[in-house]
């Protein structure tokens, strides 16, 4: 109770201050706020673990998405106090006077976060009898996946393919036919992972899990990374890592220490920069030429940050700059548009009411990213800006918005985490959010909270489909 009322009594603090903050980058103030982040972090990893499966579990859900709020929205900070950036590098902080008040908004989002963890309360849990009979193959589901991978390989842009992501259209049909894969392919994962625990089989490896999932999906996924690769795009690759090891850690229970989850994260931040080094090369060179290149030039040296690795990322933040540079001072709020978009988009045909709904459907409105990038590039923008997660709500309701919605993504990862360690085999819908959140926790802060809602949805009515449509004799 005290580190809640803790962190109550500094939102109200900071809410009250946020309305009156210094119009320049104020050194001394920066430095208390990150202060208020340091120790309110220290006391919630320093607090008791009441749950003992999540005792000693540092891979779990609040931890990446912490790691990735922290990233996104207080890295650049860091790096301006320790004097790795100065205050005229307009391109990231978009308006100095507005640095200040979007710090100050990213530490009640964080707070918020920290709060909502903490309320949320577990149900008692009631343990039914399960049929042991009830596992539910999944060949006709790797068959599609096949199709939808086939129809991806036909159709994708072929300059896509040699390294022009960011710079060509991977191509429409492309861009359906890999959807319908990943999620054909997470829907596999999260039924062969609820049959090994009813078989009451738990591999003793993750190589052994890796065998038990199938040859054929494994391939499948293995090909589609490949052209990931060889494209020069990197979010799919933490994508479906993070799915093949979350269905790892919900059969096995295995617990990762600190030390291993700092050792991973560094090793996969590098890999991933080291990435983005290799999408800069010239394009005429094969995969292998670029990559030499890439470490001749030393991936790291040009980026001046403490943490080189996740500099990419952290640029994410002047999606915020720009969202609160520009609301409410020369665009209204959008009350609850964004949000209510990214649901009704998880509703199949759905979104074909949207014209009913808004007035002006311009592109601007799609979400608080096209939103971001419509205020940096106008309406003929050539790349997107992107957003995130306190930049989304921001748009929404302002300060209002990022309190109440931070607060209901820290509570949804505390459920998260609750159904996916404490629980031996929740509900179908549950599994599906869980594994999808941890797969996107990171990915989160450079987004939106409900951004992966849809893909939750989809996931279960395929697993709904699979098992009253191809496994009648179970169902």
């Amino acid at each position: 109770m005290p580190l809640k009322l803790l962190y109550i009594s500094l939102v109200i603090f900071l809410s009250a201050f946020y309305f009156t903050p210094p119009l320049f980058m104020d050194r001394e103030v920066m430095t208390l706020l990150l202060f208020i982040v340091f120790i309110s972090l220290l006391f919630f990893t320093l607090r008791k673990e009441k749950e003992n499966a999540l005792k000693g579990q540092f891979l779990k859900h609040s931890t990446l998405a912490l790691l990735g709020i922290l990233i996104v929205h207080f890295q650049y900070y860091i790096d301006f106090l320790i004097g790795n950036i100065t205050s005229i590098e307009l391109f990231i902080w978009v308006n100095n006077s507005i640095v200040v008040k979007s710090m100050i908004l990213s530490t009640i989002g964080l707070l918020s976060f920290l709060l909502g963890y903490l309320v949320y309360k577990k149900e008692n849990i009631v343990f039914s009898k399960v049929n042991l009979n009830n596992n539910y193959h999944t060949k006709y589901l790797t068959i599609a996946a096949a199709i939808a991978l086939a129809i991806y390989f036909y159709t994708v842009n072929p300059l896509y393919l040699l390294g022009y992501y960011g710079a060509e259209s991977i191509g429409s049909t492309a861009t359906y036919a890999i959807l319908v894969f990943e999620i054909i392919v997470f829907a596999s994962i999260i039924q062969k992972t609820r049959n090994m625990v009813l078989k009451g089989h738990k591999p003793s490896s993750f190589f052994k899990y890796i065998k038990s999932l199938g040859y054929p999906l494994l391939i499948l996924t293995g090909l589609y990374l490949l052209s990931v690769l060889l494209s020069g795009d990197r979010g799919p690759l933490i994508t479906y890592s993070l799915c093949y090891f979350s269905g790892y850690y919900f059969v096995t229970k295995i617990k990762f220490s600190w030390k291993k989850v700092l050792l991973f994260g560094f090793i996969g931040a590098s890999i991933i920069t080291i990435l983005g080094v290799v999408r800069s090369q010239d394009k005429s060179l094969v995969f292998l030429e670029k990559v030499q290149m890439a470490f001749r030039e030393q991936p790291f040296r040009e980026d001046v940050s403490f943490l080189p690795q996740t500099k990419e990322l952290a640029g994410s933040v002047k999606a915020l700059h720009h969202a609160v540079d520009y609301v409410p001072k020369n665009h209204d709020f959008l009350y609850g548009r964004f949000q209510f978009q990214q649901i009704i988009v998880a509703v199949p045909f759905f979104s074909t009411f949207t014209p009913l709904i808004f007035e002006d459907t311009s592109t601007k409105y799609a979400g608080s990213a096209s939103f971001v990038t419509w205020i940096f590039q106008g309406d003929f923008p050539t790349y997107g800006n992107g957003t995130s997660v306190i930049a989304d709500y921001y748009l929404d309701f302002g300060l209002i918005g990022v309190i109440v919605g931070m607060f209901l993504f820290g509570y949804f990862m505390r459920f998260a985490e609750i159904k996916m360690y404490v629980e031996a085999l929740p509900s179908l819908f549950t599994h599906v959010f869980f594994v999808v959140y941890l797969s996107s926790a990171i990915y989160i802060a450079r987004s939106s909270f409900l951004f992966g809602f849809r893909t939750v949805v989809w996931i279960f009515i395929v697993l709904i489909i699979n098992r009253f449509l191809f496994n009648k004799n179970n169902a």
